[in-house]
């Protein structure tokens, strides 16, 4: 019996210690908090269909947020450039209907990828502080996305919206896509590059000492990035089922704060993309547990 109590208080003390341990005690909390106001409703397959379908594009962008952070920089062009491939992936084959639907989501998603890149480039080139560069990035794709399309329109073929918003045996789809992000994370951060970032992160000075290169090491960072923030375009476009140019700017720092609520500093060097996750739920959970307390009790 003593064993198991030290056995676990073992863990307890290791894990105390890990970034994910804040957002993991803020989830159950806030799940405490959501099963008081829903009771047995919030058990219910609608419940959490609902909960994983519009939670999951805030998942991927916060992750993208995150590892930026883990590098000491910031992103504030993120949630516009998820816009950006929505509007790409609805519009294009409205405006030119001789291309086809998966081709304008792949056009979409390999923008977001470049201009991650493209801003890696401007911060690790140019040494144009992150801020400045990423939000000055910002109003330029605000811009494009208008020009493209200047009010909501256009809508998502229902073969594939289904699919997104579908469920396998009461199981959401959106589950098995968490999964696949959770494990891809798990294969990345055991990798050189990524330990890199980390470095970058803590002391951008002494990485630089070490022979590594800060600049490669921030352009890597950032097109990592793009490639979440793709992967959440194409869940915006597929959760909102038409094009929006500009809604998706305000998920900019809501992402920010998931990835701090979860567990990143801000600072850098400290972090990870589960607490990306972990804040993104967080910030889920907490809406859905705020609206039904307006709507139920006030």
């Amino acid at each position: 019996m003593n064993k198991d109590k030290k056995g676990f208080a073992g863990l307890y003390q290791k894990f105390r210690h890990k970034p994910e341990f804040m957002g993991t005690v803020l989830i159950v909390a806030v799940v405490i908090f959501n099963i008081v106001m829903q009771g047995g409703k919030f058990f219910t397959s609608s419940s959490f269909q609902t909960l994983f379908t519009t939670a999951m594009p805030l998942v991927p962008l916060t992750m993208a947020q995150s590892i930026v952070m883990i590098s000491g920089n910031i992103d504030i062009s993120s949630g516009i450039t998820m816009s950006m491939v929505n509007v790409f992936a609805v519009m294009m084959p409205v405006n030119f209907p001789w291309i086809p639907v998966w081709a304008a989501y792949l056009a979409g998603f390999l923008l977001a990828v470049f201009v991650g890149y493209f801003n890696g480039l401007l911060i690790g080139i140019f040494r144009i502080p992150p801020m400045l560069a990423t939000y000055g990035m910002s109003f330029i794709i605000r811009g494009i996305n208008l020009l493209i399309s200047d009010r909501p329109q256009g809508k998502v073929p229902r073969e594939l919206w289904g699919v997104y918003k579908g469920d396998v045996l009461g199981i959401p789809n959106t589950v098995f896509l968490l999964v696949i992000l959770v494990l891809v994370w798990l294969y990345m951060k055991k990798r050189p590059g990524v330990k890199e970032i980390y470095a970058l992160g803590g002391n951008e000075k002494s990485t630089y000492l070490t022979g590594i290169s800060t600049a490669r090491t921030t352009v890597r960072t950032y097109a990592i990035s793009g490639v979440f923030v793709g992967l959440a375009g194409l869940a915006w476009t597929l959760m909102l089922g038409s094009s929006n140019p500009i809604n998706g700017e305000v998920k900019t720092l809501q992402a920010v704060a998931a990835a701090l609520i979860g567990g990143t500093l801000i600072t850098g060097g400290w972090g990870t993309m589960v607490c990306g996750i972990l804040g993104a739920f967080f910030m889920s959970l907490i809406s859905n547990g705020t609206t039904y307390l307006f709507t139920k009790f006030i």
